[in-house]
């Protein structure tokens, strides 16, 4: 596999695993320094919802103009305030908190065509 990373974070790149030094580019994801078409595939796992709303519609449209029609998205979502709560009590740097279906819109508003997956938290139904 030819591998490119990405990631905000000079301390990131600076100090990853070995393996991976070199093939680590310092970069937004709403703003991907690459070409048109130039991955086969592109992977955002945990990313795009520590990013405003506007921000993960550019990192969508971003996923999919650099391998269109392969990407693969994963965020976390909630269905019940409940687990809103548990969201917002756990994912300390998420920015965009949506439903299932608030993400489906967003994913066809963007014009992303990849695959998705949604994480959701649920309570362990255990007593405190």
């Amino acid at each position: 596999l030819d591998v490119t990373g990405l990631d905000i974070s000079d301390y990131a790149i600076t100090n990853c695993h070995p393996d991976s030094a070199g093939k680590l580019i310092k970069g937004s994801c709403e703003s991907l320094p690459f070409k048109d078409a130039s991955f086969d595939l592109t992977l955002s796992i945990n990313t795009i919802h520590n990013l405003p709303p506007e921000g993960c519609e550019a990192a969508l449209r971003e996923m999919e103009r650099v391998a269109p029609g392969h990407g693969f998205a994963q965020v976390d979502a909630y269905r019940s305030l409940a687990e809103k709560e548990i969201f917002e009590d756990w994912m300390l740097t998420a920015r965009t908190c949506l439903m299932p279906e608030e993400w489906l819109h967003m994913f066809e508003h963007s014009g992303y065509r990849g695959d998705y997956y949604w994480t959701i938290l649920e309570a362990d139904g255990g007593t405190a």
